[in-house]
C-alpha cells in the first residue's frame, strides 16, 4: 500500500499490506475507515480488507463479497459501499454488492446496472454514485453512465453519455 500525504503531496509506503496479494480490486470509504473488495489473486476473490486510517492498520473484518468480482466501479454514499459490475469466472457483472458501513456485512441488494460491463469508472456525490464506461464479452466498449440513487439504492441511465466509449477509467470528484 501506497499512501499521500495531502497536507505536502509527498508519498510513502507506510509499511502495512493487504491481508493477500492481488490485482484490480475495487475500494469504498467510510471517515473512519477504508475497504478493498474482491480482485484477483488469482483466482478471482471475495476478499474485504479495511484500513484504519486512525493508526494504518489493516484487517478482514471477515465478511466477504457475496460474488467473486475483479476490476469493479465503487462508490460510497455516508453509509454503504457499492461494488459494481466487474468480470467474474467467464463473464461481465451487471451486479452490485454492498457494504454496510455500520456493522461491516455485506449484502446484494437486488439492482443491478444497465448493461454487464468491468474496468467502469466510478464517482460519487452525497446523493448518487455514476458508474461510467467499461467493457463486456466479447470487447464490446461502453460510453453508457448509471446512476445508483443513495436514498433508495435504484439505478437509472440518466441520459448523459461518455464523450467516447472506453474502459480501464479511473474518476474523481469533490
Amino acid at each position: 500500500v501506497d499512501r499521500i500525504d495531502f497536507s505536502n503531496e509527498t508519498t510513502s509506503a507506510p509499511g502495512n499490506e493487504l491481508t493477500q496479494k492481488r490485482s484490480n480490486l475495487g475500494a469504498v470509504s467510510s471517515n473512519s475507515y477504508g475497504y478493498f473488495g474482491g480482485g484477483n489473486s488469482p483466482p478471482y476473490v471475495t476478499t474485504v480488507d479495511r484500513i484504519d486510517f486512525s493508526n494504518e492498520t489493516f484487517s478482514a473484518p471477515g465478511n466477504e463479497l457475496p460474488q467473486a468480482r475483479t476490476i469493479s466501479g465503487a462508490v460510497s454514499s455516508s453509509s454503504y459501499g457499492y461494488f459494481g459490475g466487474g468480470y467474474g469466472p467467464a463473464s461481465a457483472r451487471d451486479t452490485v454488492d454492498r457494504l454496510d458501513f455500520s456493522n461491516e456485512t455485506t449484502s446484494a441488494p437486488g439492482n443491478e446496472l444497465t448493461q454487464a460491463r468491468y474496468g467502469s469508472g466510478a464517482v460519487s456525490s452525497s446523493s448518487y454514485g455514476y458508474f461510467g464506461g467499461g467493457i463486456s464479452n466479447p470487447s464490446t466498449y461502453y460510453d453508457t453512465v448509471d446512476r445508483i440513487d443513495f436514498s433508495n439504492e435504484t439505478f437509472s441511465a440518466p441520459g448523459n453519455e461518455l464523450p467516447q466509449a472506453r474502459s480501464g477509467l479511473g474518476g474523481l470528484s469533490n
